[in-house]
Formats: C-alpha cells, sequence, structure tokens
C-alpha cells in the first residue's frame, strides 16, 4: 500500500486550501456531504487523505465514527446542561458543579438573583465560556452579546462535528471553580477512555502564557516519555492526585457505553468535579500527542470496533 502522503497531489492541497478557507463552503458541505466534509477538514489539517475503508490511528477513527459509528447519544451528551442527568444517572450527582440557573435566551439572565461571582456556559459550543469575577463590574450588554454570538453560530457546522448541530443552544450558571494553589487556572485532567478503559490521561496546567502545559500520562500515573511531542521536565509533572482510582472508575463508568469518549474532570479540595464528555477531541484532526500515541489508540480502537 502506497504511503498516504504520496497520493495527495499537489493540486488537489491548492484546491482544498480555497474551499477550506471559505466558511460558507464549508457550512454548505456539512449540510450537503457530510463525508466530503470530513474528508476537507481532515485533507487539510493533516495534510494527507483520509482511508475511511482503512482507519487505523486515532486520528481517522475519530472520523470513522462521525460517519458510521452509532452517534445516538453524542448530541445529548456533548450538551453541557444536558449531559448532567447522564451523570447523575450513573450516580455520580456528587461530581457535579454547582448548577444556580439555566436560560434559553442571554437577554434572560437574572443578574440579581446571582452570586457575586460565577461562570456562564454556552450549552453547544467550545472556548465560550465567560467568567464573573465581580457581577457589579461586569458589562452586562457585552456579556450578552458575546453569549448571543455564541448561540447565533452553530458550533460543529465549520468543523465538520455534526453531532453539536442538534443542541439547543442554553446558557448555565454554576459556581466559579477557583484553585488558590493555581492563580493561573483549573487544572484539567482529560482521560481517554476506549472500549470503557482509560487507556490514557492528558493534565492541562493554566499558565502565565496563553497555552497550558501539557502532559500525557499512563493510567499509573507514570509520564509516557514517547506519548508527548516535548520533552517533559520533572517539574511540570502534577502530583498524582490523591483520588486517582475514584477518577478512574468514575470516567470508566461514565464511558462504558462507547468505544471512544474523553472525559473530562477537575479536582476541587480532593474531590473530583466533571467537566464535559468529548466524542471527537480536538475535532478528530490533531489531538495532543506523538503519531505514536494516535497510533497506539488507534489500534486500541480497531480491536474495540471489529470486535
Amino acid at each position: 500500500m502506497k504511503n498516504a502522503k504520496t497520493t495527495y497531489p499537489l493540486w488537489q492541497r491548492l484546491c482544498d486550501d480555497l474551499h477550506f478557507a471559505s466558511k460558507n463552503y464549508r457550512r454548505r458541505l456539512a449540510l450537503t456531504d457530510r463525508e466530503e466534509a470530513v474528508s476537507l477538514h481532515y485533507r487539510h489539517i493533516c495534510k494527507r487523505p483520509l482511508p475511511l475503508d482503512n482507519p487505523t490511528t486515532l486520528t481517522e477513527w475519530i472520523q470513522w465514527l462521525k460517519l458510521y459509528g452509532d452517534t445516538t447519544a453524542w448530541t445529548t451528551l456533548s450538551d453541557k446542561y444536558a449531559v448532567r442527568d447522564y451523570v447523575a444517572q450513573c450516580g455520580l450527582a456528587d461530581h457535579l458543579n454547582k448548577l444556580y440557573a439555566v436560560y434559553e435566551d442571554p437577554a434572560d439572565i437574572q443578574w440579581d438573583a446571582l452570586p457575586d461571582s460565577f461562570i456562564l456556559k454556552p450549552n453547544n459550543g467550545c472556548h465560550s465560556n465567560i467568567v464573573i469575577h465581580d457581577k457589579q463590574k461586569a458589562n452586562r450588554q457585552e456579556v450578552t452579546q458575546a453569549l448571543r454570538q455564541a448561540f447565533d453560530e452553530p458550533f460543529g457546522l465549520t468543523t465538520a462535528e455534526f453531532h453539536y448541530l442538534g443542541i439547543k443552544p442554553k446558557v448555565t450558571a454554576e459556581q466559579l471553580l477557583q484553585q488558590p494553589e493555581n492563580p493561573h487556572g483549573l487544572i484539567d485532567y482529560k482521560l481517554y477512555c476506549i472500549g470503557g478503559q482509560v487507556r490514557a490521561i492528558l493534565t492541562c496546567e493554566p499558565t502565565q502564557g496563553p497555552k497550558p502545559v501539557k502532559t500525557l500520562l499512563d493510567p499509573d500515573w507514570q509520564v509516557r516519555a514517547d506519548y508527548n511531542p516535548r520533552p517533559v521536565r520533572a517539574e511540570e509533572v502534577l502530583p498524582r492526585p490523591a483520588i486517582l482510582p475514584e477518577l478512574l472508575n468514575a470516567a470508566q463508568t461514565l464511558a462504558k457505553p462507547f468505544p471512544l469518549v474523553r472525559i473530562d474532570y477537575y479536582i476541587l479540595h480532593n474531590q473530583p468535579i466533571f467537566g464535559e464528555m468529548t466524542f471527537t477531541p480536538a475535532g478528530g484532526y490533531k489531538p495532543y500527542g506523538t503519531d505514536l500515541f494516535k497510533q497506539e489508540m488507534g489500534q486500541l480502537l480497531t480491536q474495540t470496533i471489529l470486535s
């Protein structure tokens, strides 16, 4: 079999670059030809064709699952509000962050009924949360406009993540979680689950800079140097959480019905706080990790899906 890169001629790359540059083109494609929408994104971002007839890596399998897998529950469980019911049904209600209110329109936010600090989360997007440290100082009009923009631009339409399109937009007001030991933000623990088992953990520690420090570990909390695309310094490795067994059990409980899902958690005062469920990490195009990481996760997926 030829190397996939040799079957991606320059003329097609240039054509794909032109098409990808147009958001309107990508929107239309997502609504009319999902297979080509997925393939275009993959070709443009990963710089090689997508072998849908023979996926082997993590990124290839994610694209295959988008198109041919059982995505029945993806929309509900990717909804940051609706997923709370599933977490509770799995016996993990105590892992949910405190919910103050939910609104179907950003203009309906009852500011006076909310505490001084909180976080506003659109249920249907990514990177659109708004932190309110002091509601008396917040520009409420700007907040409303920003949330409405998140509502008006359906997340997933221009990334070929179709399951997000079925989410009815809402915004939740939740307790603002803060870690005094890390003033730059919350440490995120992202647990990659394949076949209902945690296979790898990605820690994301916010820093003073624009990007967090990311480290891939195995479920025993050992750094996988061959999974990390950069050298990991000893001082960057977060301490093994005392509640790691509870975290692993919770993630595996939530992940049990699915061939692949990433379960995100926070830890506050030695208590696990559920974050979200992600079925297409980084859209399935460039999740953090080396080629070996993606190959080995792909092998596990092959065994899970084809068994």
